[in-house]
């Protein structure tokens, strides 16, 4: 694939390599993965997006796991790559502490694909009950959400089937039409 991206399974993040986005405590979560799962059945770590600020002990982490081979990070993804990239992966995981939003969950699940993020902030207000939700200050339960994602198929399928459902309220029409009935409710 075009970013270095084989033919293995992959565990997708994609966003600003920054401590808001809580990578220190995925990295933690995916090498405690790593002792509970056979390493050949294992999911590479794809890591996409912009080196953010404060970085350095990410890194650090990683480079002291002993599972630098695993991570990958292919920097910025071109916008009409995400949709492959998303589908490809075996699940998005975000269990940022911070977002205004959460774009990248809804994307995820647009493409089909499970997701695993944090079960506060506005993240909970997207994805609602069509994610693996966790508390993103605890890295054991990052790990258990991973690890269950990783083994269970059907736990994957329904939050793939759920995240397509959910995804479709984001859509225009679905926007335009609530506008509307806004406007309509308006007395002038």
């Amino acid at each position: 694939m075009k970013y270095g991206i084989e033919k293995r399974s992959y565990i997708l993040f994609l966003g600003s390599i920054e401590p808001r986005k809580n990578l220190y405590r995925v990295v933690q979560a995916y090498c405690g993965l790593a002792k509970r799962i056979n390493q050949e059945q294992l999911p590479i770590m794809v890591m996409a997006g912009g080196k953010g600020w404060l970085n350095d002990d990410i890194y650090q982490e990683i480079e002291q796991s002993g599972l630098k081979k695993q991570f990958l990070f292919p920097g910025y993804i071109e916008e009409e790559d995400l949709p492959l990239l998303y589908a490809g992966a075996l699940f998005f995981c975000f269990p940022s502490l911070y977002e205004g939003f959460g774009i990248p969950p809804l994307e995820a699940m647009a493409c089909g694909t499970p997701v695993l993020t944090s079960d506060g902030n506005s993240l909970i207000e997207v994805v609602e009950d069509s994610a693996v939700t966790v508390d993103p200050l605890d890295v054991k339960a990052i790990e258990d959400g991973m690890y269950q994602l990783c083994v269970d198929e059907n736990l994957r399928k329904t939050y793939r089937e759920k995240g397509i459902l959910r995804a479709k309220d984001f859509s225009w029409e679905n926007a335009m039409e609530k506008l509307y009935d806004i406007y309509e409710g308006l007395s002038i």
